[in-house]
């Protein structure tokens, strides 16, 4: 391994992880398959065309970068996850680092689908139709809200701000002082050091 955020020790390794990644990667594989499955199905049908498709994940897995296993972190392997929109003949083939949040779901596809006019005025999320479409036009955002918290408590968890180039988070523990995390992802895209106190 090559990434400077990954250590891998002796108990990570002889413990769950090799069994973990291995369960991970094979959950991987089978979402790919069954994806797949569904794409060959509208094609068969003569539906592809006519049919706007969209994949997402609620999380990416930080596999032992930053010495955590899993989500839940406000690392850039758990945060920033994939998505795509896949309608051929209506939108272009293309890559966005666009900060787009779940509450932007429902307004966006109800844009793709010609139905912006009728996007209720108290929906959080914003449109982001005109982005994909290759239109432009839209009003990027320059943060995106961050938040943990444990089922079942309140009192504790993790609040925080990704914009394009930093990454800040509030750590609250039960009996223990805020932690803050600052992190510059431009000049440290590993997030190996915390800057919050400089």
């Amino acid at each position: 391994n090559k990434r400077p955020n990954v250590v891998w020790d002796k108990t990570y390794q002889e413990g769950y992880g090799p069994e973990y990644f291995k369960e991970y990667m094979a959950m991987i594989n089978g979402v790919d398959e069954q994806f797949g499955r569904i794409l060959a199905e509208l094609e068969r049908l003569k539906l592809d065309k006519d049919t706007l498709v969209v994949f997402f994940s609620d999380h990416g897995c930080c596999m032992g970068s930053n010495g955590q296993p899993t989500k839940n972190v406000h690392y850039e392997e758990a945060m920033r996850i994939p998505m795509m929109f896949r309608w051929p003949g209506k939108l272009p083939a293309c890559q966005d680092d666009l900060l787009f949040s779940a509450p932007d779901i429902y307004p966006t596809l109800l844009g793709l689908m010609g139905l912006g006019e009728h996007i209720p005025d108290n929906v959080e999320g914003t449109d982001f139709s005109k982005t994909l479409m290759g239109h432009g036009g839209d009003k990027r955002p320059t943060s995106q809200f961050y938040t943990f918290m444990p089922y079942g408590g309140q009192s504790y968890g993790r609040r925080g701000v990704r914009t394009d180039r930093y990454t800040l988070v509030i750590d609250r523990k039960i009996g223990k002082p805020l932690t803050y995390i600052l992190h510059d992802n431009k000049n440290d895209p590993y997030q190996m050091k915390n800057i919050a106190s400089d």
